[in-house]
């Protein structure tokens, strides 16, 4: 091989590992196979200026034209740097051309298109056709083609625009043929439009700045702006509360709402508000004074809501079972002084008050026996008075109070009147929770039009058996549920048929709602309609309906047009309205658009802007990508930044990649989302290095630095990282290498026997993912099962396997071995959850807390498998769901079986974990085997003060009186154990009733040692191990020093969050408690006697 062919050998092979690969929107409701032409002849003046440009730039024409092409190949894809197959002047098939288009002027545009394409001219003979097929490059790396000599040849199969420039009759003719499967002839005729005006724009000033200059045309802003826009509909000049009045008045005695056993007739439900309403006033209440609602749902939350509208408040929604440093941090953000509550809702509420006296709470029932009259009040309230705050997460961290006011609350609830039809008598179904902002229109909007509002419990919904008699014995016309709690509903459906005669609507929001879900609701129930919501806190709630009679057409399910009044756009990072069919971002004006963050200037402006196409209104950037599609819908693409949410955690990828480039050896690295073929999604790390590093390793170290969920389930090695164009981490490429690994089979051990081939089937249903994707030396918890999954699982194979099993035997083999016999069950207490390759460092026992399990530690465990510890935790009797029944043990009974295990275990050091109400039974059992004479390295209480025994008896007491029901319920809405939705209510009461014995008996028992200490303390050390967030033990950097009643030596370990369950939330950071305490002198604080 020649220099010159080695040369052109590598500038292409340069070139097709760049990768990159530009795509034109789809554009025609009408796709038909075929091709189709558009001819546009250049005006004489405009065809001398672009001479006159090219000879002053000593450019060929060809070049100019190029150059324009880019440019509008940039505005329809949204990539700054873009690609085109290029027709060499000498003739020849058309060879792949990059061209950076974001460039300062048109001048460099121009300068950099001369450099590339006079770059593909030298190497234009060297086979490309060739190389690709030598590198496994099968697919297209271009559909668009600009041909320089104007042949107008053929267009190739996988071609979807060629452009030509001619030389017809001395006039200069552009020429577009394209795919008529692809794009319609108006789009045509648009992208012809997009090239002129790039062309006029260079002839009028070559030195100009392009980036910003748009291509769209006049006619097709408006059309963007006006035509894409919701339908106007006119409202009435009155607020919620006043209209609610009137129908007052036409019908009192019509019931308003039920919610279990209660109903409130108009009349009783307007007397209730008025009561409420007069008893804020009387307290002082300003216009747009905000009051916080803590209540359950029910029909005083209800009443408090129209209360607060109707005395010109602000609603501010908070659930009685948030931590109290959360209650507190919404109070103060939003500067709120006045609370509304109810008896059995305000144990967190008091907690977070202690460091606020200025807030006045107000029990509604005292205010119902207050002398206040029930007649109407009437206070003018504004159309751009503020009407509510719902507090959201932020991507620090810290919730956001999205402000809204009353005009965009109305009109999205006549939008949801709308278009789910609903009408005088019918029932509406209220289940989002409160601090849910779907939650307000289910609760109100039918009393704007005479219908009902039906309440339906937590505990019924986490039955989905009642919750489906409760919409047939309700009459529910419409409800709305996320796609996830559809999906339960359909499955019980599906399994148990029944008629729902009043169901008329349902919605679908809060996540995206598949294509493959509609088709079996369809399937299910044809005459029920679906109605696609989507929308933002900030925007009033739901801003875009899609309303369904059928699965729809394409592979997705649009997010619809606007609802009436809102006007939505797609723009790009300058704000600039993009090409219709190009992605952007999608953003939001009118009346939908809220005030902003309450008292966070910072982040309002980040979001919120004067918009500069509509003078005089407010504009929302979303951060949603999206894009129009020809029917006049919109379709989301995603996310703006880089978060992303995988098995329900929101993940920022950037905190990922830092840890990972701070690893020793790594030089590049990038994680970027894969897709399985059942489109669960996971997180996969590329990096470079050297030489290849040890995987074991690297997943050891980010574990130590990152929560579990946030590692990674892949880690691939490249000597070096793909690049774009920019010099920028090709993130396209890397996500379709992170494909090609997952369907990639040589890693994976298929199931063999028929008893594993059984199991791998029902895991692939409990876990969501394909089954050929599962191997027989999976870990059930490694492709993401918890304790619930599990349960789960035992539920799906008829209890042949229990929970207990699971934990012990988590590789899909060893499960199937047990089932068939040939390995013997363990009937101990304690299961092994990770066990070293050598002799173990220590030997690690667990306590779980209250209403846990064993494999609460698994996290944490595999963690400190990699530092040489045996862990094992303590199953409690009478806590695995999917085993047969048995009985609750006492802690003494308890202790006794774990202590005769330990001493079988017979290597390296002991040490005890109690996590809260596990930390009762951690001390006894440090006592007993100090009795038996074995050696305890150090005892870790976790998330546990010792506290005074009034207190404890106090709290026995209230949950004593708590039913199996209320406990689940309370328990659900709970970072630790938000999987309840996913069981039915019988095995959720029965985490209830194990919540309780265990809380009960470890309440007692530390009671008791408060009011008799032991005469000998441990001399065992004990570390206290706290996260600075939980609001359970906020008090510890004063009480930590309490555990001296029981051990000599005490100190404390301090992780700066995690909450309160953070051996599960922060199981890397929780292992360092035990690492620190082992292997190096602790930098904890010490305090002892």
């Amino acid at each position: 091989m020649t220099t010159r062919e080695e040369t052109s050998r590598q500038y292409w092979h340069d070139v097709l590992n760049d990768g990159g690969y530009t795509a034109i929107p789809r554009w025609t409701l009408r796709p038909e196979p075929g091709t189709g032409s558009h001819d546009v002849t250049l005006s004489h003046d405009l065809a001398t200026s672009l001479r006159r440009v090219a000879d002053q730039l000593d450019l060929s024409l060809d070049t100019v034209v190029f150059a324009a092409h880019a440019k509008v190949l940039a505005a329809l894809s949204g990539e700054t740097a873009v690609v085109a197959g290029y027709v060499p002047a000498e003739g020849g098939p058309p060879l792949p051309c990059r061209v950076l288009t974001e460039t300062d002027s048109w001048a460099t545009l121009l300068s950099n298109t001369h450099h590339v394409v006079g770059e593909l001219e030298v190497h234009s003979a060297y086979p490309v056709i060739d190389l690709r097929s030598e590198s496994g490059l099968d697919e297209p790396v271009f559909e668009t083609v600009f041909d320089s000599a104007g042949r107008s040849l053929d267009l190739a199969p996988d071609t979807v625009l060629a452009v030509d420039l001619a030389h017809q009759n001395g006039r200069l003719v552009l020429k577009l043929r394209y795919r008529t499967d692809a794009l319609d002839e108006d789009s045509a005729a648009r992208i012809a439009g997009y090239h002129l005006t790039a062309l006029s724009l260079i002839a009028s000033d070559p030195n100009g700045e392009h980036v910003r200059q748009s291509l769209i045309s006049a006619d097709e802003l408006d059309f963007l702006i006006e035509g894409l826009s919701g339908r106007h509909r006119e409202l009435p000049d009155r607020r919620f509360h006043e209209l609610f009045e009137q129908r007052v008045q036409s019908h009192p005695d019509r019931i308003a709402a039920v919610c279990g056993e209660r109903r409130w007739t108009y009349r009783e439900l307007n007397a209730h508000a008025n009561k409420l309403g007069r008893a804020l006033l009387a307290r002082g209440l300003p216009r747009e004074g905000i009051v916080a609602v803590v209540t359950e749902r029910n029909l005083d939350w209800m009443a408090a809501v129209i209360a607060i509208f109707k005395a010109g408040g602000v609603y501010l929604p908070i659930e009685p079972h948030f931590p109290a440093d959360r209650i507190a941090a919404m109070l103060s953000r939003s500067a709120c002084t006045l609370v509304l509550t109810e008896q059995g809702s305000t144990t967190t509420l008091e907690a977070a008050l202690e460091s606020m006296p200025d807030v006045q709470t107000l029990h509604i029932d005292d205010a119902y026996l207050e002398d206040h009259d029930e007649d109407n009040i009437y206070i003018e309230v504004k159309a751009n008075q503020l009407a509510y705050i719902y507090f959201t997460s932020g991507s620090t961290g810290e919730p956001k109070g999205a402000m809204c006011e009353h005009a965009g609350m109305l009109n999205h609830m006549y939008a949801k009147i709308d278009d789910l039809e609903i009408a005088e008598g019918q029932v509406v179904a209220q289940v989002g929770p409160q601090c849910f902002d779907i939650s307000l229109w289910q609760l109100v909007a039918a009393l704007l039009v005479g219908g009902r509002t039906l309440i339906i419990e937590q505990e019924v919904i986490l039955d989905v058996e009642r919750f489906v008699d409760t919409l047939i014995d309700g009459d529910v016309s419409v409800l709305q549920v996320v796609p996830s709690y559809l999906e339960v509903v359909l499955s019980y459906l599906n399994e148990h048929p029944r008629e729902l005669p009043n169901l008329r609507y349902v919605s679908a929001t809060g996540e995206a709602l598949t294509k493959e879900l509609s088709e079996r609701w369809f399937a299910a129930m044809p005459g029920v309609k679906l109605l696609n919501a989507y929308g933002l806190t900030e925007t009033s709630d739901d801003t875009n309906h899609e309303a369904m009679d059928r699965p729809p057409e394409g592979d997705r399910v649009p997010l619809g047009p606007p609802i009436s009044n809102v006007y939505a756009y797609v723009v790009d990072e300058y704000l600039s309205p993009v090409p219709l069919g190009a992605p952007g971002e999608i953003v939001f004006s009118g009346i939908c658009v809220g005030r902003g963050y309450i008292n966070d200037p910072e982040r309002t402006q980040m979001a919120y802007m004067a918009d500069p196409i509509r003078q005089g209104e407010q504009l929302y950037r979303s951060g949603d990508y999206g894009r129009w599609r020809p029917d006049g819908k919109l379709e989301y693409l995603g996310r703006r930044d880089a978060q992303v949410k995988i098995r329900g955690f929101r993940i920022e990828i950037g905190d990922i990649e830092s840890a990972l480039l701070r690893l020793p050896g790594v030089r590049n690295g990038a994680v970027v989302v894969g897709e399985r073929g059942d489109g669960s999604k996971h997180l996969v790390a590329f990096y470079s290095s050297p030489e290849p590093l040890d995987v074991d390793r690297i997943e050891q170290q980010l574990g130590d630095a990152l929560p579990v969920y946030m590692v990674p389930s892949a880690i691939e090695w490249m000597a070096s990282l793909p690049l774009n164009a920019n010099g920028k981490i090709d993130r396209k490429r890397l996500r379709l290498s992170a494909a090609e690994l997952d369907t990639g089979e040589a890693s994976l051990e298929p199931p063999i026997s028929t008893t594993e081939k059984r199991l791998a089937s029902a895991w692939a249903t409990v876990l969501g993912i394909s089954e050929d994707q599962i191997g027989r030396r999976d870990d059930f918890f490694d492709r993401g099962g918890t304790s619930l999954s599990a349960v789960r699982l035992a539920v799906a194979l008829d209890r042949e396997v229990s929970l207990k099993d699971v934990t012990s035997y988590p590789v899909l083999a060893d499960l199937a071995a047990l089932v068939e016999g040939r390995t013997s069950r363990d009937a101990g207490l304690l299961q092994l959850l990770a066990k070293p390759a050598a002799e173990p460092a220590g030997v690690l026992i667990c306590f779980p807390y209250a209403g846990g399990n064993a494999v609460n530690y698994q996290p944490m465990a595999t963690t400190l498998r990699s530092d040489g510890f045996a862990v094992y935790a303590v199953e409690l009797p009478g806590h695995d769901l999917a085993a047969e029944t048995e009985r609750f043990l006492p802690i003494s009974e308890v202790v006794d079986q774990v202590v005769t295990e330990i001493g079988g275990l017979g290597s390296g050091p002991v040490l005890l974990w109690g996590h809260s109400a596990g930390a009762a039974f951690a001390v006894e059992t440090a006592r007993q085997l100090k009795g038996a004479g074995v050696e305890v390295q150090r005892v870790f209480l976790g998330a546990q003060l010792l506290g005074d025994a009034a207190d404890r008896r106090s709290a026995i007491s209230e949950v004593a009186n708590q039913s199996n029901a209320e406990i689940a319920s309370e328990l659900s809405a709970n970072t630790d154990y938000t999987d309840l939705g996913e069981i039915d209510a019988q095995r959720a009461e029965h985490i209830g009733a194990a919540f309780r014995h265990d809380f009960v008996s470890a309440n007692r028992y530390l009671a008791e040692v408060l009011d008799d200490p032991p005469a000998a303390k441990l001399n065992t050390p004990v570390t206290v191990v706290v996260a600075a967030d939980d609001p359970i033990t906020h008090d510890f950097a004063r009480r930590y020093t309490d555990w001296q009643l029981v051990a000599e030596e005490v100190d404390l370990h301090e992780l700066t969050d995690g909450g309160h369950y953070f051996p599960r939330t922060r199981p890397a950071e929780s292992a360092q408690a035990v690492l620190g305490s082992t292997r190096f002198a602790s930098r904890s604080r010490v305090a002892s006697r």
